[in-house]
């Protein structure tokens, strides 16, 4: 559900960090130039939404010169489908909440990247949630996910400071063999992307929470 254009101890914890996840994300994104936003649940994907799929934003200058705000079931993971018009920078930055997942901010070591070969550009629709599926599915089996890049905090040049997403939120890419700054310069390189992070079950963070306080009085 899209909400607004403008975001104004240690059996119980693994029996519980495997059962399927309700926990509802909210989360606040933007990217040069166009995303799509999906989650899944088992085998089950469902997409909520992207930014626009031309140059222009609806408002703001550009597609991502304002973020939106979606409210969702997490499920397992979240999954983000990104990729620009090849020229000037190109990069996702956005933040998400959940009971289970905490915060998590772009450029957090917990995202992943995979490089679909696929090079989408301005006025391609979003990926429907079957083609994330199809994906994701590959990579997994192929063990293609990587670490993603993370560039400059929220504010940096060539997009300055997006309204509603923390100033501590980093742009993020893909790493590209011999480019010291994904971010800089058009980009062509195995667009689109898909990055995705865990969503951990509701009460994971305080189970484990738990089991440390557990062990801390064990060990005086």
């Amino acid at each position: 559900m899209r909400l607004a254009q403008r975001p104004t101890l240690s059996i119980a914890l693994a029996v519980f960090a495997g059962s399927a996840s309700a926990d509802l994300v909210t989360g606040t994104i933007t990217a040069d130039n166009h995303y799509a936003l999906y989650s899944s649940l088992g085998a089950a994907f469902s997409y909520h939404g992207g930014n626009e799929l031309g140059a222009g934003g609806s408002p703001g200058q550009y597609n991502w010169s304002e973020a939106e705000t979606y409210a969702f079931n997490g499920g397992d993971f979240i999954y983000i489908a990104a990729w620009s018009d090849d020229a000037v920078a190109q990069g996702v930055l956005g933040q998400f909440q959940s009971s289970g997942l905490g915060t998590i901010l772009s450029g957090d070591s917990r995202w992943q990247v995979y490089a679909t070969n696929i090079n989408l550009g301005d006025g391609d629709p979003h990926p429907t949630a079957s083609a994330i599926a199809g994906h994701v599915g590959f990579a997994d089996t192929n063990a293609l996910w990587e670490s993603t890049y993370a560039g400059g905090a929220n504010g940096v040049a060539p997009w300055s400071t997006i309204a509603g997403i923390s100033p501590n939120a980093r742009w993020m890419w893909k790493n590209v063999p011999g480019d010291p700054d994904p971010l800089e310069g058009g980009s062509g390189a195995a667009e689109m992307l898909i990055f995705r992070t865990v969503v951990p079950s509701p009460g994971t963070l305080a189970l484990a929470a738990l089991g440390g306080a557990a062990l801390l009085r064990r060990r005086r």
